[in-house]
């Protein structure tokens, strides 16, 4: 147990990149995201198992680096991946049409994204406090944080469902990924949330081409 605890530690690295040393955990979570979206957004249901294992890397790597709201969202990928493996595949082998939310459940999703990050906010600025020997720093960027684990949980969950505006949303989680993993000096997985700000753009384009093909249909 002692020696798999050490190899999820950032402490234990493989090998340096322009001056970065990248950890085992991180060069699991990044090379397995990348694949999992890029599955998603080819529409190929293999994007499902291989989130599982995404989602336990992360949840070890973000603890580690105090952002726990995106630790938390790990334990919702892990059962949303679950969930849509079965839900994808319909336990017949036959695939849910790609559908859209329509205007007003965009605008209620929208509200829902605000209130949920607020609230997780506000939670997660008192598990120091709730929880001192666990969680024995601050965490940062408490608000931003927040949004993209409410922004993520929905994207994710209207992914599973086959919903358009999953992939719009993914963008704008990445976007915000972004500016967070460069400020957290964490460069490798700045890297991989560019590539999937593109795969995204792709899913975008790749499920509202499917979207309308079945709606002529």
């Amino acid at each position: 147990m002692t020696i798999l605890i050490s190899y999820l530690s950032i402490e234990f690295q493989l090998f340096s990149v322009f001056g970065y040393s990248i950890s085992l955990i991180e060069l699991l979570g990044t090379s397995s995201g990348l694949v999992c979206v890029y599955l998603a957004s080819r529409n190929h249901i293999l994007t499902w198992p291989i989130g599982i294992f995404n989602s336990i890397c992360f949840f070890f790597l973000f603890f580690q680096i105090q952002l726990y709201s995106d630790m938390l969202l790990q334990i919702y990928f892990f059962g949303s991946s679950i969930y849509g493996w079965w839900i994808w595949h319909k336990r017949t082998g036959s695939y849910v049409q790609i559908q859209s939310l329509g205007k007003p459940k965009n605008i209620l999703l929208l509200l829902s994204i605000l209130l949920g990050t607020y609230v997780l906010g506000e939670i997660t600025s008192r598990l120091p406090l709730w929880f001192p020997k666990i969680f024995e720093k601050p965490p940062v960027f408490l608000y931003w944080d927040a949004f993209t684990t409410v922004a993520s949980i929905i994207a994710n969950f209207l992914l599973a469902q086959r919903k358009l505006e999953s992939w719009f949303l993914w963008v704008l989680v990445d976007v915000v990924c972004i500016g967070l993993y460069s400020l957290k000096e964490i460069p490798f997985v700045t890297a991989e949330y560019i590539v999937f700000l593109l795969i995204a753009f792709y899913g975008c384009y790749h499920w509202y081409k499917e979207y309308k093909l079945n709606q002529i249909t």
